[in-house]
């Protein structure tokens, strides 16, 4: 019984070893790096998201006109 329970251990330590090494390690396959668009060399002051999908960039105010 005993050395039954060794050799189960021992195949389940080895299977464990075998799938951490196939499992893939770069899970983000669908990502791709974006770039802010131009915003005049203006400091990001904040990131609000209001999703997951969507989020605005806020930056410091240079006119009253500014929008």
């Amino acid at each position: 019984m005993r050395t039954k329970l060794k050799i189960l251990f021992s195949l389940l330590v080895v299977l464990i070893i075998i799938l951490g090494f196939t499992v893939p390690v770069n899970l983000t396959g669908g990502w791709y790096q974006q770039f802010m668009p131009g915003i005049g060399g203006r400091q990001i002051a904040d990131i609000t998201f209001i999703d997951s999908l969507t989020g605005y960039a806020i930056t410091a105010r240079l006119t009253f006109t500014d929008t």
